[in-house]
């Protein structure tokens, strides 16, 4: 892939419902870069996201991958884009372990050893069935799934729902190492908690009913967190759309 390429490229994106509509709405995201995406419940946050993995077809505008379009590529091209919902996207009768042999199967790019010790920090059982996990397990079972392969880019909706506050600042460590020295990788995320933005992001887009209003970069964002100003800076679109 061409350095100077975003890993991530949206134009004019649209995506419609009789009751909604997201966009159109453009950005970028970088390699090196992880990127919080903000915004009030039903802002369009989960649609977009779902938009950007190839999840939902049914959009107009332009969406690159690496420099490619997700719809046109084939299907050897998803080990590109990875994916964690607060659910893992998985036979709730399989085991862990039996899911990520799964997945090793269809991922060339499958890192075995990884897995193992993303597993073993998140403090994951592998023997247990999907079906019984807690949310907060299953929360971290879905992001093992989902990095164990290194794409270029990871999307994750609302990462630490269901995890008490000592889980979540290990999680959201771990996160950090994983795209601290990742210059060909970015990491895009949804996220009530703005402790979570604090913590981690290097900016933050914000969403208001279907529409990207502003965005918060690096250097502001350093600024808002040193003067404790960061939920301030982003309540307007915390809360109801007026």
């Amino acid at each position: 892939m061409d350095s100077a390429l975003p890993i991530l490229a949206v134009n004019n994106l649209v995506v419609q419902y009789p009751s909604f509509t997201l966009g159109p709405l453009s950005c970028a995201v970088h390699g090196g870069e992880t990127v919080a995406l903000l915004g009030a419940n039903a802002a369009g946050k989960t649609t977009f996201l779902r938009a950007i993995t190839g999840r939902l077809r049914e959009r107009q505008g332009e969406i690159l991958i690496s420099g490619r379009e997700p719809r046109d590529a084939p299907p050897s091209w998803r080990a590109k884009i990875g994916f964690a919902a607060e659910k893992p996207q998985a036979d709730g009768a399989l085991r862990v372990r039996e899911w990520f042999a799964f997945l090793a199967d269809c991922y060339p790019t499958w890192d075995a050893a990884y897995q193992q010790d993303l597993t073993s920090r998140l403090g994951l059982d592998a023997g247990e069935r999907i079906a019984a996990l807690s949310r907060g397990t299953a929360v971290k079972a879905a992001y093992v799934a989902a990095e164990s392969y290194r794409p270029d880019l990871l999307v994750l909706d609302e990462p630490t729902n269901g995890l008490d506050p000592v889980v979540r600042l290990d999680f959201l460590g771990l996160l950090g190492e994983c795209f601290a020295n990742a210059p060909n990788r970015a990491l895009i995320f949804s996220s009530h908690l703005l402790e979570d933005v604090e913590a981690l992001c290097d900016r933050a887009l914000l969403l208001r009913a279907g529409q990207l209003v502003d965005e918060i970069p690096g250097e502001r964002l350093t600024e808002a967190r040193a003067s404790g100003r960061l939920t301030e800076l982003v309540a307007h679109v915390l809360r109801a759309t007026p």
